[in-house]
């Protein structure tokens, strides 16, 4: 079995929040996302054997509890990422997938076979506004990009449901870049999708810092991230449709907000 591959971390505490895990990032993306930081993922091939990562999971096992396959996106391998996750599970770790939302038939047979624990889903921009979402993947900037952004937020809607009605551990995230997609407006929307598409308050969801100097797109690089403080004042935004919110930045990490005095 081969994998598309890009590269390790090997221990991490920061991909899956109160978890420590080994991180494989996998290569390729069917979005051109113009903060992206890792677009050095999405354009060339590395096929390695999967004994290649399944060695360095070995080396792993004793220093962690699970597995996060990361990209790129790395459900475009689905006979990779099965493989993969079926080793994960012999030898009794947990298994979470980041993912853009794009591949809810792939998401399903992992579910049918019982090979994930936790779905990290993105949630560029608002699920009710394809525009807008074809500005968050790229499609407004790059011409190789030939997804329909209708069908896209069809898709990470169709997901997110799944995660949802199969009782999986779930975390809804989006990444917040000054001036090019985050405004208290935007984070507004974004929450009110998602609290539409669900009927519930109760999702994960995650405000995450975001940082231009590595941005796949050169006029991202010189923005400024938000400040914690700023991302908590767009938390509390968020706040009017759902409850378990988190902001993520580097200077404090994960951070659950609390409400109760509202």
């Amino acid at each position: 079995m081969k994998v598309n591959y890009g590269n390790t971390v090997p221990i991490s505490t920061v991909d899956w929040h109160g978890k420590v895990s080994i991180v494989f990032f996998l290569r390729g993306c069917p979005y051109r996302c113009p903060y992206c930081q890792n677009h050095e993922l999405l354009f060339e091939s590395n096929m390695v054997e999967a004994s290649v990562l399944e060695a360095e999971m070995k080396e792993s096992r004793p220093f962690v509890s699970s597995v996060v396959f990361s990209g790129g996106e790395p459900l475009m391998q689905k006979d990779a990422v099965i493989h993969l996750a079926k080793y994960v599970k012999k030898i009794g770790l947990l298994v979470g997938i980041h993912t853009n939302g794009y591949y809810p038939h792939v998401m399903a047979e992992l579910i049918k076979e019982g090979l994930v624990d936790k779905f990290f889903i993105d949630v560029k921009a608002p699920l009710s506004d394809a525009e807008k979402y074809a500005k968050a993947i790229g499609c407004m900037d790059y011409s190789d990009i030939h997804i329909d952004p209708q069908n896209v937020v069809e898709r990470v809607c169709e997901s997110i449901n799944l995660a949802l009605e199969k009782n999986l551990e779930l975390e809804l995230r989006t990444t917040i870049i000054r001036d090019f997609m985050g405004s208290s407006d935007e984070v507004s929307e974004i929450a009110k999708s998602i609290y539409e598409l669900t009927g519930s308050r109760e999702p994960v969801y995650v405000l995450q810092q975001g940082f231009g100097e590595n941005a796949m797109m050169e006029s991202l690089r010189d923005i400024k991230p938000l400040s914690r403080d700023e991302l908590i004042e767009l938390a509390d935004v968020a706040h009017e449709f759902l409850d378990n919110i988190y902001v993520r930045t580097k200077e404090k990490g994960n951070e659950r907000l609390n409400f109760e005095s509202d």
